[in-house]
């Protein structure tokens, strides 16, 4: 019989996020800036092909997990992505779950059929600019033409809404809110404005962050935003446009945060749990020793899991704390 993963505050987890690798191909200014030294992994102490699906196995046979999403770093920057992927299609054919894949595009347009066909239901690729030099800005590298190219291969597959998500950091792209709603609004495109976050080294301050509610007044001086009711686990407040195909969607972590009905947790490259984004290294719970033993039962780890999901706070800590951490790199947590 399949267990709930309910934490101390009563809310149930279905959605597990698994970060392939801490490896990234980009060094965005806000996830990996290029004058932070991220620790360096042995690919021995990263997950396996089969330390992966058996942790995908315990979530979704132990718990009945019906989300899962890979994360990096950049998924695609792995050799075995496709092994990786007919695991967990083996794994659908058996249970119901939704298989999704975060990706910043570059290596996307050359595999995402194989992916389509290995399972994959969704897709969420980065895009942080319409503009070259800018998007060379804010990633390092001259790459935009590539993720243009993977966002148009995902439409014509049928990924029905391509997401494209989109960090907005005043004075860098904050004057491109117009442009990425006119993007998205003729196509089955949905643009997903994300507010920026303080991490490690990334140069986080509270000017540089465009609230929600600022970017919506902008964007509505030339097109009107319609409410989009969802379920209250979606970290997004949606939008259609109106007489558009479009959506517009607005990740608040900063401005309004979504912990209350939070269900999530995250796995990272190194094989230890997150129980919130915004946790201290210090309190993840090192999952993959249990792993790789094999005299401990499937059953045994999920009753480590559960135990550790009651150390999950009821929220993030405040700005000024979340300033302050400095082990907390988004490349080594996976998005």
């Amino acid at each position: 019989m399949k267990r709930t993963l309910t934490d101390s505050f009563g809310r149930a987890h279905s959605y597990l996020r698994i970060s392939l690798t801490d490896k990234c191909n980009l060094a965005c200014a806000y996830c990996s800036p290029a004058t932070h030294q991220t620790e360096k992994t042995n690919f021995s102490s990263q997950l396996s092909v089969d330390e992966l699906e058996r942790i995908m196995r315990i979530f979704i046979e132990q718990f009945g997990i019906n989300k899962i999403r890979f994360t990096g770093g950049e998924p695609l920057v792995r050799k075995d992505i496709l092994e990786i992927f007919k695991r967990a299609h083996q794994l659908k054919q058996k249970n119901n779950f939704e298989l999704c894949l975060t990706s910043n595009g570059i290596f996307l347009a050359d595999k995402i059929e194989e992916l389509k066909e290995e399972g994959l239901d969704t897709i969420n690729i980065s895009l942080d600019s319409l503009n070259a030099k800018t998007f060379s800005l804010i990633t390092g590298k001259d790459e935009l033409a590539s993720v243009l190219d993977a966002i148009d291969k995902a439409e014509s597959l049928g990924f029905n809404p391509v997401k494209v998500n989109t960090v907005i950091i005043r004075d860098i792209n904050d004057n491109e809110l117009l442009d990425f709603v006119s993007f998205a609004s003729e196509r089955n495109f949905n643009i997903r404005f994300i507010e920026f976050m303080p991490f490690a080294n990334n140069n986080w301050n509270e000017r540089s962050l465009v609230p929600f509610e600022e970017m919506k007044q902008r964007i509505e001086t030339e097109f009107r935003l319609l409410p989009i009711q969802t379920t209250k686990q979606s970290v997004a407040k949606n939008f259609s446009i109106e007489g558009k195909t479009g959506q517009v969607s607005f990740i608040t972590s900063m401005s309004e945060h979504f912990c209350g009905d939070c269900n999530r947790l995250r796995l990272t490259a190194s094989g230890s749990l997150k129980v919130c984004l915004f946790s201290e290294k210090e309190k993840d719970i090192p999952l993959l020793p249990l792993l790789r033993d094999a005299t401990i039962s499937d059953e045994e780890t999920a009753d480590i899991i559960l135990h550790s999901l009651q150390k999950k706070g009821f929220a993030h800590a405040p700005l000024e704390e979340l300033q302050q951490l400095d082990k907390n790199n988004m490349i080594s947590i996976g998005g």
